[in-house]
């Protein structure tokens, strides 16, 4: 008899488990769901979201990239215009 009380008791377990980790599918679906919609409104196609992310990486390498280059030719624009001022001062 105490066989039977233990497979009871295990279903029982089992049931529980099965019902908590379908409670949590269900949780992750919403969010799955939420987070589909907010790519939706921000015009990326969940379905291609490494196709997206490969772009916006591109597209950060090269602001990052222009904004390098930006940099330098100020540098060396200033670069220039101390000199030409350390010449006048000699």
């Amino acid at each position: 008899m105490d066989d039977l009380k233990d497979l009871i008791a295990k279903k029982t377990d089992i049931d529980r488990r099965k019902e908590r980790l379908l409670g949590k599918l269900e949780s992750a679906k919403s969010t799955l769901s939420q987070i589909d919609a907010r790519l939706k409104e921000l015009g990326i196609d969940p379905d291609q979201i490494e196709e997206e992310l490969d772009k916006l990486i591109a597209k950060r390498e090269a602001i990052i990239e222009e904004l390098t280059a930006n940099l330098n030719s100020a540098e060396d624009s200033l670069n220039r215009i101390e000199t030409r001022v350390q010449s006048l001062k000699q």
